[in-house]
């Protein structure tokens, strides 16, 4: 059986004290993306353009860095590193990845997932942030 595993971006909202993951990022979007994961997939990992993937009970400490500020090339690296850092967790041919976060994100992490063979969708594809936001309240439980 396949199992559902969630792939979803943080967020530019931060706390100002170290703190785990999934109480690190404080977007409304995040939390609506995180509460959603929680029920809906069997594991659930991050990422950041910061450190590429990570757990959620990754300790995070304040930083300043946004994947709009680095150069293409730094993109392509940054998302080679994500799913090479992915690949040590999990098999494609287990599961289906579930790719949660911007355009700006997915157009460099989607083709690494294409070019190791991993079944992903993206679910909220297109949609807004505003769109995405009630996309969560009416799919969440």
């Amino acid at each position: 059986m396949t199992e559902k595993v969630g792939l979803l971006a943080t967020a530019r909202k931060k706390s100002t004290k170290s703190a785990p993951v999934t109480e690190f990022y404080q977007s409304p979007l995040f939390q609506k993306t995180l509460e959603y994961a929680l029920h809906h997939y069997d594991r659930m990992y991050f990422y950041n353009a910061k450190d590429g993937l990570l757990l959620p009970d990754d300790i995070m400490d304040p930083y300043d860095l946004s994947i709009k500020t680095l150069t293409h090339h730094q993109r392509e690296e940054w998302a080679q590193k994500l799913i090479t850092q992915f690949r040590e967790q999990e098999s494609p041919s287990r599961i289906t990845v579930y790719l949660h976060g911007g355009s700006v994100y997915r157009k460099h992490i989607e083709p690494q997932l294409q070019q190791y063979e991993y079944n992903y969708e993206v679910p909220l594809k297109g949609l807004g942030i505003g769109e995405q936001l009630n996309w969560y309240q009416k799919n969440s439980v």
